[in-house]
């Protein structure tokens, strides 16, 4: 009787499909330290300096992103507001923080910022580097 009871529950479970997003954001609250290391060093890896703004800025935008996904569907209207209200700066002003970093560690070193793409790319905009970012992040989690 019990085996079947066993039995009759595994098919249950394998009738339900769970969302990868579902997964990921269960794992992103249980391991915030975690999440922000691994937020730390995406973004060093891309060779972006730490004592400008939009490094900071880049990983908070990161962390928002990962915690809510929507937040990549507009930027402008919905993380850049978000940020610049967590910061005390306008959307402007962290738009313009964030595609400096990305700019300034481009001309450094374009092959740094290459490499973890998974596509060709040139001087990517900031939106691809806070997807690739969710995306890496996630696969590693």
């Amino acid at each position: 009787m019990l085996s079947n009871n066993i039995a009759i529950k595994e098919k249950e479970e394998k009738r339900i499909y769970h969302f990868p997003t579902d997964s990921s954001v269960k794992n992103i609250e249980l391991h915030s330290d975690q999440l922000e290391m691994e937020v730390i060093k995406f973004v060093q890896k891309l060779g972006i300096r730490p004592n400008l703004n939009g490094y900071h800025l880049l990983i908070k935008a990161i962390i928002l992103a990962l915690k809510s996904p929507e937040l990549l569907k507009s930027l402008t209207k919905g993380l850049y507001p978000k940020l610049a209200k967590d910061s005390g700066k306008n959307a402007k002003a962290v738009e313009r923080n964030m595609r400096k970093a990305i700019e300034s560690a481009y001309e450094y070193d374009p092959e740094r910022i290459r490499s973890a793409f998974y596509y060709n790319v040139d001087k990517p905009y900031i939106s691809e580097v806070i997807s690739i970012a969710v995306e890496s992040i996630r696969c590693e989690i």
